[in-house]
């Protein structure tokens, strides 16, 4: 199998040495700017029977739009800057997911009033920031520039609470969720190989589709605070989410050219 690969890899490598050799001239351009709207898709199961699953403002299954810059200080070679912001469907929906997910801890022996940091407006918005190295392969109409990139993920995390009330009885308690800063923002390192195909229009704009993929790693400690709103007794339980986090980014777009 490994060998069929390398025939294969050396077949297209060869068709694209010979192609690049007859258009010499088309390593012209020193600055590009590209423009790519797609998706971003999960390529990691979330940990949803777990309740921090609700805390993380973040869902990998996103609109995604991105802007890039290229210089190319060799014939080949290449820095590129990318950055990219996502965002999903109304995230507030989970509202009556995390509802449900109360009920089946506490069972029918409560009286139950949620509470959360989100609301029917929220929406799970990411950014993405990445330095790389781009190498470029290009003819008079074609071009590959595969590129491998690190930089930083942001993402947001909420709080949930929930008032219970025992049935047949005054005993009172506050369920909370939340990591120790409550809602906060935190950036996780990420490394992305990636790869931007296309055909040129013009001299000066190619028509561009890229595919992207991402990896990071979250690394949230949350904690569950459960209070006698009577006794004020607590107990806290500590929950950690450190899993990695594969998805891929597909976009189709622009390429300008500027210089």
């Amino acid at each position: 199998m490994i060998r069929k690969l390398f025939l294969v890899f050396l077949f297209f490598g060869t068709l694209m040495y010979s192609a690049v050799g007859q258009n010499s001239n088309a390593y012209k351009s020193e600055w590009q700017v590209r423009f790519n709207t797609g998706a971003n898709i999960p390529l990691t199961k979330y940990m949803q029977d777990n309740v921090t699953y609700y805390l993380l403002q973040y869902k990998a299954h996103s609109r995604l739009n991105q802007l890039s810059v290229s210089h190319f200080f060799h014939k080949h070679w290449g820095v590129d800057l990318n950055f990219r912001a996502g965002s999903n469907s109304i995230i507030g929906a989970r509202y009556s997911d995390f509802v449900e997910k109360i009920q089946s801890m506490y069972g029918d022996n409560y009286l139950k009033n949620v509470e959360t940091s989100e609301n029917d407006k929220d929406r799970s918005v990411f950014r993405q920031g990445y330095i790389g190295i781009i190498y470029r392969f290009e003819t008079n109409k074609f071009y590959a520039y595969p590129t491998l990139s690190v930089g930083g993920i942001a993402m947001r995390t909420n709080y949930w609470q929930a008032h219970l009330k025992e049935k047949n009885s005054n005993n009172e308690y506050g369920v909370y969720f939340s990591t120790k800063n409550k809602q906060s923002n935190s950036l996780f390192f990420s490394i992305s190989p990636s790869v931007s195909l296309g055909y040129k229009l013009s001299k000066r704009v190619f028509l561009n589709s890229d595919i992207m993929l991402s990896y990071f790693r979250p690394n949230f400690t949350f904690e569950k605070e459960f209070v006698n709103l009577y006794t004020k007794e607590s107990s806290v339980e500590y929950f950690d989410y450190k899993k990695g986090i594969f998805t891929l980014g597909l976009g189709v777009g622009l390429i300008f050219v500027i210089r």
